[in-house]
């Protein structure tokens, strides 16, 4: 042989020397348990924070629809009001339960009529409640003359 193929054989065979092949085969095939744990860990990051959004979404889906709830029974005893006419000029509170049979007992009504300083048009106030905090409340007020 010659020195430039047994150079070459020799570098060849000495780098398959350092790294058998079945060891090289068998690293290339698979995921080291590294791998596997931090891509573990980083689905549950992820799957965590999505069942929090989830969660937060179903909270803030039922807080609108009582929300809306409450708008719409406010806007029911505006209307009321506004066909009482002078005779609602007084103080008054309720359940939803008692204006609508078919509402929950858990929304809770009051409604203020004052005179306004224009002739004939009064300040109509009507708030809706459905919890006990300071937020769940729904409070409309409504210029109109009554007569």
């Amino acid at each position: 042989m010659t020195d430039t193929s047994t150079a070459l054989l020799g570098t060849s065979h000495g780098s398959l020397k350092n790294n058998p092949p079945s060891l090289l085969a068998g690293w290339k095939a698979g995921f080291t348990l590294l791998e596997v744990l931090v891509a573990m860990a980083v689905l549950a990051v992820a799957l965590v924070t999505l069942l929090g959004l989830y969660h937060r979404s179903m909270l803030l889906t039922l807080q609108a629809q009582k929300l809306m709830t409450a708008t719409l029974l406010a806007q029911d005893i505006l209307s009321r009001t506004q066909l009482e006419g002078k005779a609602a000029s007084r103080h008054t509170s309720g359940d939803a339960a008692d204006l609508s049979p078919g509402q929950q007992g858990k929304f809770r009504w009051y409604r203020t009529v004052h005179p306004t300083p224009l002739e004939n048009f009064w300040e109509v106030r009507v708030g809706v409640r459905w919890g006990e905090r300071e937020d769940e409340v729904c409070e409309l007020t409504l210029f109109t003359p009554l007569e």
